[in-house]
């Protein structure tokens, strides 16, 4: 005997979610999780293999694990114990300050976003914007640096390209982790740059002794565990072309990763950087003297956006790109080699030597960084037209000065970058750039010279030339 039940249909519905969601708990999620895992194992691995320095464990470790460490790392917590101390706040409170700022510091690192999206979008921006070289002064030297050793990148700062320019010339050696400013705080950019290995520095946490401790923690930790690292001596961009005054604080902190942990060794790669033309060259100038530190992170924002406005013609194909865009990686130096040249130890207990010591290293990493800079036709032909004076240069003249001025830079060992076989083309190119900038202009009786308001923009781009060098 058979009887049918009737089922309210919100019954049924019931129903039928707790059996898609039991089935999905229990047979397609682990399935799906465990198919997951076993590629991206496979991926690391490949990658660890195919990459000269690896990827470090650290560099993969969950962002929560790096949080955690760092909040309970002894030296951190004698700062918190010290501010609570000093009146600063409760011990919950000062513990949550400490929360913020290591959750902006932190970055978390996404394999796919860096070797995958952020590689070949990063490849197809700067291919767009540029003709790019890489050069190098020792290329065998790399492939003797040892996995125990943190490998650092020090150069000139000369445009926010920088970084995204190393990162992707360094992309097949190893996972560059470089520092950004306040500016990248605001959404979405702190999202991406955390992804790509990228920590945030506050202009404004000098003052705040907790603040210097959780960064000073974060910075040796990853170099005592043989993350790459990327650094700018001058600390911020150069606004007149020249390279600007040391600032060796982050520096300071990866050199006392030396001997801790699995840094047997710290190698500083000196590469100098050059640009036929720098996107935000007149917004540089424009802030020569007091800079940036005066704009909030909702500017750099609005600069941010509309940079990419005024690129997307370029994106798409519409427009030249700028030039050349030049890495000139030198010799790597050891930092033991270093110290055993100098007779010195550069992690001295006492803190003015240390400091003497690490000055002493800033200034031959800067030597060095400034004979790598790479002269490009540009600066050639703007310290030609600035010498020539109001009256300007026929054609002509000016590339036969230029070329004149190019072989006395390279008798003096400095990198000038023109093809044997295309000279005159290239300074046509830097020409064709200066007039679209409006740097010069052709007077009537067919002279190339300066524009009004164009001297400072020349100014900036003969800068890369060696100050001794210069013609005027």
């Amino acid at each position: 005997m058979s009887a049918t039940i009737g089922v309210p249909l919100w019954l049924l519905v019931v129903l039928a979610l707790f059996s898609v969601a039991g089935l999905w708990l229990t047979v397609i999620a682990p399935l799906l999780t465990r198919a997951f895992y076993r590629r991206r194992e496979r991926a690391l691995r490949l990658l660890d293999e195919r990459l000269d320095f690896g990827l470090s464990n650290y560099v993969l470790a969950r962002r929560t694990q790096w949080l955690d460490r760092l909040l309970n790392d002894t030296v951190v917590a004698a700062a918190i114990g010290a501010s609570v101390a000093a009146g600063e706040g409760t011990q919950e409170e000062v513990r949550l300050r400490a929360r913020t700022y290591v959750e902006e510091i932190v970055p978390s690192f996404s394999t796919l976003l860096y070797f995958r999206i952020g590689y070949w979008l990063m490849r197809w921006v700067l291919r767009t914007l540029y003709w790019i070289r890489a050069e190098y002064e020792d290329r065998e030297a790399f492939g003797r640096i040892g996995r125990d050793c943190c490998v650092v990148l020090v150069s000139n700062h000369r445009s926010n390209i920088d970084p995204f320019l190393l990162i992707y010339l360094a992309s097949k050696r190893a996972v560059i982790s470089y520092s950004a400013g306040e500016w990248a705080l605001v959404w979405p950019l702190r999202y991406l740059l955390h992804a790509i290995g990228s920590y945030i520095i506050r202009r404004d946490g000098r003052g705040d002794r907790l603040y210097r401790v959780l960064l000073e923690r974060y910075v040796f930790l990853a170099a005592a565990h043989c993350v790459p690292q990327g650094l700018f001596l001058e600390g911020g961009l150069s606004r007149d072309g020249e390279m600007q005054p040391l600032k060796l604080g982050l520096l300071s902190y990866v050199l006392r990763a030396l001997g801790h942990d699995q840094c047997r060794d710290i190698v500083l790669v000196p590469v100098g950087l050059s640009y036929d033309r720098i996107p935000e060259d007149r917004a540089l100038l424009a802030h020569r003297e007091q800079g940036f530190r005066h704009k909030n992170r909702w500017y750099s924002l609005a600069a941010f956006l509309r940079f990419a406005v005024l690129m997307m013609p370029r994106m798409i194909g519409l427009g030249r790109p700028f030039g050349q865009a030049v890495a000139n990686f030198g010799r790597p130096l050891s930092l033991l080699q270093w110290q055993d040249e100098h007779g010195c130890v550069v992690n001295s207990d006492d803190p003015l030597v240390r400091r003497e010591q690490v000055t002493r290293l800033g200034e031959d990493l800067q030597a060095r960084i400034a004979a790598l800079i790479p002269v490009l036709p540009i600066s050639l032909l703007a310290e030609a037209l600035l010498s020539a004076g109001p009256g300007g240069l026929a054609e002509l003249d000016l590339k036969q000065r230029a070329l004149s001025h190019a072989a006395a830079l390279r008798l003096a060992a400095v990198p000038v970058l023109l093809t044997a076989d295309g000279e005159d083309h290239a300074f046509s190119q830097a020409l064709l750039l200066l007039l679209r900038l409006r740097a010069i202009e052709l007077s009537k009786d067919g002279r190339l010279c300066l524009s009004a308001g164009g001297a400072a923009l020349l100014e900036y781009y003969r800068n890369a030339i060696p100050r001794t060098l210069r013609q005027s």
